[in-house]
């Protein structure tokens, strides 16, 4: 190699180079705590939007998707009623899935983890994103701290107990899927709010396809989210399925219309399979 082929390392630039290296590490090491306040457990929740769904059921086609939901299965799923005659009618739509529910002000555990069997079971680590770590017990049915009901098919025994204390038929026996503890019975299933989503950074399946925006997630828990906004703007609280089963769900409505009185029907488990597989 030439003397004009070799790089120019001269002493002054190489100094220069290692300060601003130097400096560049240090802003690098800089810990998160000062950059960003402490986060705490989120407490996801969705906000469904009446006067913006259109029926067009991308959310329930998403879901089955995402999820590999069993044919004939849905695990959200959308009621509809066409009110009046012809030419003066007009269609309402009702979105509906697994509520997550908070359970009621004494204990806080939803009907369908009370009723489980296999609950509480083995220990578990919930980590936050500021690396908390929070201690829990899971189940066939269990709650994350972060607020998500889920299912550990593995633990199931197929009893069915949880599909009977669910008061909003939104869970039903998988019939490809055998439960881990009885391979002679099914196991149970129901909406996870696409749980591996949330935890990589994403939102559910359902909200990221709806075509009007009827879908909003986030963390109740954090007063500058959208949810939040919503269910204190629009006095939620109250707006959810079946407010007086005390279940405390965390999913809510904004129905200006009252459509969650005239249009939803509890559901009784004898009807939930023909429900289920009658949804288009």
């Amino acid at each position: 190699m030439s003397q004009s082929d070799k790089p120019d390392m001269n002493r002054r630039k190489f100094l220069g180079g290692m300060t601003a290296a130097t400096a560049g590490a240090a802003v690098m090491a800089t810990p998160v705590k000062h950059v960003q306040a402490a986060a705490k457990a989120p407490r996801w929740g969705m906000v469904m939007d009446l006067r913006k769904c259109i029926g067009c059921r991308a959310c329930t086609v998403s879901c089955k998707a995402e999820n590999d939901v069993s044919l004939g299965r849905f695990r959200t799923v959308v009621q509809e009623k066409t009110w009046g005659t012809f030419p003066n009618t007009r269609k309402e739509f009702l979105p509906i899935m697994c509520n997550h529910c908070e359970g009621n002000a004494t204990d806080k555990i939803p009907p369908c983890i009370k009723a489980c069997p296999e609950y509480p079971g083995k220990r578990a680590v919930f980590t936050t994103q500021d690396g908390k770590k929070i201690r829990y017990r899971q189940g066939a049915t269990y709650k994350r701290p972060d607020g998500l009901v889920l299912i550990d098919k593995e633990l199931c025994i197929g009893c069915g107990k949880c599909i009977d204390a669910c008061p909003y038929g939104v869970r039903s026996f998988d019939p490809f899927v055998k439960a881990g503890k009885d391979p002679t019975k099914q196991a149970a299933d129901k909406c996870t709010m696409c749980d591996h989503r949330i935890d990589n950074g994403a939102e559910p399946a359902c909200v990221n396809t709806c075509q009007g925006r009827a879908r909003i997630f986030g963390d109740l828990n954090d007063p500058n989210s959208e949810v939040s906004k919503l269910v204190a703007e629009h006095k939620l609280a109250d707006k959810v399925l079946l407010a007086e089963e005390d279940t405390h769900p965390q999913v809510y409505y904004i129905d200006p219309d009252n459509i969650l009185n005239q249009l939803y029907t509890k559901r009784k488990k004898d009807k939930l399979d023909h429900y289920v597989d009658q949804i288009p």
